[in-house]
């Protein structure tokens, strides 16, 4: 961390001099007309720039202004606030820092992998498909120029994992130099900071960090008060454990007349702690992670003609678990008498020690974006993907850490994948715009697809109204595929035979603008088909060794065994109060749906979604107000009531459960606030944040709480400070 805040000052002494730091003349989205917020620029829908009203689908667009009003400090800020993205803190798990349920589509194991992140059109989620590997706080978003979010399948441009939506995070084009910090609760300490300059008018050059510390979540210091934890049936933690420690995030770009060269690298170290008391659980334990993830992406774009543009680019990335540390399993019951008398407090003896995986991947693709007249464009691609994964694996009982290259070869599993796409966007008159697209995936593992898209869009006045069907397809993940595991309780085996889950959607969208009113209301059908369910039981069990002992356990295996549909609706309403000084913002949404779930008696197993820690009716409220350079934001979140059915029915925790054998969540409100100054004493800006002001306690489940805590606490209340100057 040092050497990149060495580089990131050095950076700014040589070039802040004669640079000419502007702001993009970055638009307030929620002052515009309905007419202004339709002829907005996109360009994730489309995969080329297009006015809002005639891309394809619903699009939600968070700039640089509402950002830096709201006191958005990463990504989970921002989606926590927008319809239809649910988010239950994993205290570290994986790193993710977060998993989110996008339209009821809840992520599992394998990650946030429900829907596809981008960073300038460049994908971060693993080409594994084990979802976002790097904590989706980790993510930071001060530098950005806009994030599209993208609803709905939008597989027919993107291919797999585009399957309940998307996010493309966009950053600044224009020079800017800035340097920020934040510091806040748990001794948190952010710090931000890049520069863009242009040398000549076809060389210019970037370079970012971002840095998140925070002394919330080290088993080194907590495992001690962890284990000594007697509060059953109270709280399920005692401590506030939530995010990854340790994070950073370094970019560097060159750009020479049409070529661009952009290297990013996330380093994260975070924790994860599961059980809630040892008396009654014996596998509460804590575990250490650090994971180092790479990309590196070439693009070269021309204008071959007025009417035809290419675009050509190559990408390398590394996604590892740094095999030393790889998730140090601790198991807090042998710490009661450790053995050779041991003070170690991260010292394991047994059980699953050593977790690990790796992806490389090699992708190229090129693109064309061709206007044939004022009426038709159309954009057709071909990309190419060469994956070198290894499963999410454990090394068994007492093993060791994978740490020789011929191990990983011997784990490593090679695929290729190729997609050819076209979309034809047709102006027949002009103010209806229809898209008409499909793409066909060849892949090594598992079986083709063909992913259609159609929309029709037309803005007549105050009215903007969109009709989508779309296709959409979640590939198996490498883990799913490949994972063995041996314990005492089962064996997971391979299953190389899984098939894509599939996601058929259609989606109507309409917003209306009246003056300072307007009123927006999203209505979506998904059915879903294929659906896989991790560890499902096959029906056999078998003779398992694991130390000196043998186990008869039951097989588990993925399956493809699962179908459903989802269904939902949004409405949103915006007022301008005071002459456009203060914003009024109310957003409902509803969401419902099951999935029907084949057993090994070939009957169904019905499970609504709210009975899938998804809360029905969500509600956000905000208030902005504005005065020259002083921002106030208060937002409100409400959270409906969501159940899960437990395992833990014959354990000591059943008294937690109602008489079906539910585990409850019961609703919650939750407030922020936001305070700030925007460019005072010649270019510095300053602001504080609360987040949970009256420190709610809420409750989530973990996703692997069938063997661990059945309840975690959520987000406690958090202060933060921050002062941000533009050179």
């Amino acid at each position: 961390m040092k050497h990149y805040l060495s580089v990131l000052v050095v950076m700014l002494l040589v070039l802040s001099s004669p640079l000419v730091a502007q702001d993009e003349e970055v638009p307030d989205l929620s002052n515009l007309s309905l007419e202004e917020l339709m002829n907005v620029s996109v360009t994730t829908p489309g995969q080329y720039e297009q006015q809002n009203w005639e891309a394809t689908g619903k699009i939600y667009i968070i700039n640089r202004e509402t950002i830096l009003d709201k006191g958005y400090t990463d990504l989970l800020d921002a989606l926590r606030e927008i319809p239809f993205f649910q988010i239950q803190s994993e205290y570290g798990h994986w790193t993710k820092g977060g998993i989110v349920n996008l339209r009821g589509h809840r992520s599992g194991d394998s990650g946030n992998n429900k829907f596809l992140i981008l960073l300038d059109g460049s994908r971060l989620s693993d080409d594994a498909e084990e979802g976002l590997y790097l904590g989706m706080n980790s993510i930071p978003i001060r530098n950005v120029k806009q994030i599209e979010v993208v609803y709905g399948p939008n597989s027919t441009l993107y291919g797999r994992d585009a399957y309940a939506g998307m996010i493309n995070i966009i950053t600044r084009e224009t020079e800017y130099a800035f340097a920020g910090f934040d510091y806040g609760t748990y001794n948190t300490k952010i710090i931000n900071g890049g520069i863009k300059k242009y040398f000549t008018e076809d060389l210019s050059g970037e370079i970012s960090f971002s840095s998140y510390k925070s002394d919330e979540q080290d088993p080194r210091d907590k495992s001690v008060d962890y284990l000594n934890r007697h509060v059953f049936p109270g709280d399920s933690f005692k401590e506030n454990f939530y995010r990854a420690s340790d994070n950073s995030m370094f970019r560097f770009g060159i750009n020479y007349s049409n070529l661009s060269l952009r290297y990013t690298l996330f380093n994260l170290e975070g924790s994860e702690t599961f059980g809630d008391n040892p008396d009654f659980y014996l596998t509460d334990y804590s575990t250490q992670t650090k994971l180092t993830n790479q990309v590196i992406r070439v693009n070269y774009e021309d204008d071959f003609t007025d009417w035809l543009k290419s675009s050509f680019y190559a990408t390398y990335k590394k996604y590892e678990m740094d095999p030393s540390t790889a998730n140090l399993y601790v198991n807090d019951f042998l710490r009661h008498n450790p053995p050779n008398n041991n003070n170690d407090p991260l010292f394991g003896f047994g059980g699953r020690k050593f977790y690990y995986f790796r992806t490389i991947s090699y992708k190229a693709g090129t693109k064309f974006v061709s206007k044939i007249n004022d009426y038709i464009t159309n954009v057709t691609g071909l990309d190419l993907n060469f994956v070198y994964g290894i499963p999410v694996i454990s090394e068994s009982k007492g093993g060791k850490p994978i740490v020789s290259e011929d191990r990983r070869k011997e784990l490593e599993h090679f695929f290729r994948l190729g997609g050819l796409y076209s979309e034809f966007t047709l102006l027949p008159m002009e103010n209806i715009s229809i898209a008409l697209g499909g793409r066909i995936d060849l892949n090594s593992r598992y079986n083709n697809t063909f992913m259609p898209r159609v929309s029709l869009n037309g803005k007549f006045g105050e009215h903007l109204f969109k009709f989508v069907f779309a296709e959409g397809y979640l590939a198996p993940s490498i883990s799913q595929g490949y994972l063995t595991s041996t314990t005492t309780f089962s064996l997971i085996k391979q299953n190389t035979n899984l098939s894509p889950e599939k996601n058929t959607s259609l989606e109507f969208d309409w917003t209306f603008a009246s003056g300072s009113s307007r009123i927006s209301t999203n209505v979506f059908y998904n059915s879903l088909k294929d659906g896989i369910v991790e560890s499902m039981p096959t029906g056999e069990l078998i003779n398992v060794t694991v130390g000196d002992s043998i186990y008869n356990v039951p097989v588990l295996m993925s399956q493809n065994v699962s179908d459903g549909e989802r269904i939902g609706l949004s409405v949103e309403l915006s007022q301008h109060l005071l002459k456009n000084t203060l914003q009024l913002n109310a957003v409902y949404s509803f969401t419902a749906g099951k999935d029907k779930i084949k057993q090994l008696d070939n009957t169904y197993k019905e499970v609504n979604v709210k009975d899938n820690l998804v809360s029905p009716h969500v509600i956000n409220l905000s208030a902005l107000y504005k005065y020259y350079n002083f921002s106030a934001y208060l937002s409100a979140l409400y959270i409906s009531k969501k159940r899960i059915q437990s395992h833990h029915i014959t354990t000591l925790y059943a008294e937690l459960l109602d008489d079906k054998g539910y585990l409850n969540f019961e609703p919650a409100w939750l407030f922020n606030v936001s305070l700030r100054l925007n460019k005072i004493f010649n270019g510095i800006s300053v602001w504080g944040r609360v987040t949970n002001i009256f420190d709610t306690k809420y409750y989530g489940e973990s996703i692997t709480a069938n063997w661990g805590s059945p309840m975690i606490l959520q987000d406690l209340r958090r202060f933060l400070l921050g002062i941000e100057y533009n050179f």
